[in-house]
């Protein structure tokens, strides 16, 4: 949570190192760039990456307050150091605060069913690679012994809270965390200082900083959303070369077997009769454990994992 601040920080130095599904390499570089150079991303032809904006964000956001003083409450120690920036040359960071013990607050919020996919046992250090790389990036910074990471979990996500009306303005933040906080939904873990990784972490920050944004040296670009925006108004035709011809057969060939007459769409079309059979006979014999999606049937495996849902038009 909180703003992000210039250079490389935590967040970003997961991107540097492949680790983030929010930010690529490139997408860094493109705004470390255009930090350092307004008009940088313009004069390559290139467009900026969009700043995400959407409804978890958005109760991330207004929740940080409630959250805080729900860990105060829980813990007996006091936070400071809200939303402080540290920085050693390039390498920067805000962290979400400092408990009076010197270690550092960390506060995150995801939805119930991407804990159970990304999170291991509450209390030891098993968080998301990203948030790991952050932590140990900024406790380099603010020289914290160890963090205590918190994760209040969303029952529902957030975007359908805000399709039925309900939005964070609206809401008495306080009492929704003590409430989610009952339902034992937050969440800690705690993260160990490790020098050596920390160590290593920083090497391929300095290696990534000198070696592409000081000379505005582009890095490779593996991501099809980033070639998007490298060139965002391709003109002309050329000749390929025999290896781009192999790629393009083969992708029009994989396209064609993945539709509907091809192989592959005809195996997806009897997985779908298959699964909606078996499981229309068992709704039939009253195997609903639940009443929570009104408008469809939602399946689940034993861990409570979505893997899929059905409206009775659209099989997802």
């Amino acid at each position: 949570m909180g703003a992000q601040p210039k250079g490389i920080s935590g967040s970003r130095a997961a991107a540097v190192l492949g680790l983030s599904e929010y930010q690529s390499p490139f997408s860094v570089w493109q705004r470390l760039c255009e930090e350092r150079r307004p008009g940088f991303n313009a004069s390559r032809g290139y467009l900026l990456p969009e700043d995400p904006e959407n409804a978890s964000i958005r109760f991330g956001l207004a929740f940080e307050d409630a959250i805080a003083t729900l860990v105060e409450r829980k813990t007996g120690l006091v936070i400071s150091d809200r939303e402080r920036e540290y920085a050693e040359d390039f390498n920067t960071c805000h962290v979400d605060g400092i408990f009076s013990d010197n270690a550092m607050y960390e506060a995150k919020t995801t939805t119930l069913f991407s804990f159970w996919e990304g999170w291991g046992e509450a209390g030891t250090d098993r968080v998301p690679q990203s948030y790991q790389i952050q932590a140990q990036n900024n406790m380099r910074l603010c020289k914290a012994p160890f963090t205590r990471l918190f994760v209040l979990c969303w029952p529902i996500r957030p975007d359908e809270w805000e399709a039925a009306g309900i939005l964070p303005a609206d809401i008495d933040t306080m009492d929704w965390a003590t409430v989610l906080d009952q339902m034992g939904l937050l969440k800690e873990y705690r993260i160990e200082a490790s020098p050596v990784l920390q160590g290593l972490i920083f090497d391929r920050l300095t290696h990534f900083w000198h070696t592409y944004v000081l000379p505005e040296r582009e890095p490779e670009i593996d991501r099809y959303k980033d070639l998007q925006r490298a060139f965002p108004e391709p003109v002309g035709t050329i000749v390929v070369t025999e290896q781009e011809e192999r790629w393009l057969v083969e992708r029009k060939m994989i396209t064609e077997e993945i539709g509907a007459s091809g192989r592959l769409g005809k195996r997806k079309e009897e997985l779908k009769v298959l699964t909606l059979k078996s499981i229309c006979a068992r709704l039939k014999q009253d195997a609903v454990i639940d009443n929570e999606s009104t408008e469809k049937v939602v399946f689940r495996n034993a861990k409570g994992d979505k893997l899929g849902s059905y409206d009775g038009k659209t099989f997802r």
